[in-house]
């Protein structure tokens, strides 16, 4: 991955006014929980939780995500959660961040868009 394209990554997180609806579910599995999300990037997003010790998968489970965009679009992708962050830490909001590892081309465009055209022209919505 070119330089550029790793700190264009950094800065294209961003906070949404309006939340996502996300479907999640363990591979092949028909139980399916339905959450929202506000702090979504190019390479995954965050799930805030009051308590995220009772999020129903751990850090080795690979998950089927759906993801709707609005405008009647949704995506798909696996995903693996990358961090927990407990309410004691301080200045965070407690939940669960979780990370694409395999989206195809068509999702990863549309995803990619999304996050562009959502960020705000002065840069307010971006998340350090």
């Amino acid at each position: 991955m070119s330089t550029s394209l790793r700190e264009n990554r950094k800065v294209q997180r961003i906070l949404l006014e309006e939340p996502l609806r996300v479907i999640l579910c363990s591979i092949g599995a028909e139980v399916k929980y339905e959450l929202t999300t506000r702090n979504v990037s190019n390479t995954g997003f965050f799930l805030e939780f009051d308590s995220p010790g009772r999020f129903p998968f751990n850090q080795s489970s690979i998950m089927e995500v759906w993801m709707d965009l609005g405008d009647s679009q949704s995506i798909f992708f696996n995903g693996k959660m990358a961090r927990v962050v407990h309410p004691t830490e301080s200045g965070h909001e407690s939940g669960i961040a979780i990370r694409i590892v395999q989206i195809d081309k068509e999702n990863e465009d549309l995803l990619l868009k999304f996050v562009q055209d959502n960020t705000d022209p002065d840069g307010s919505n971006i998340v350090a």
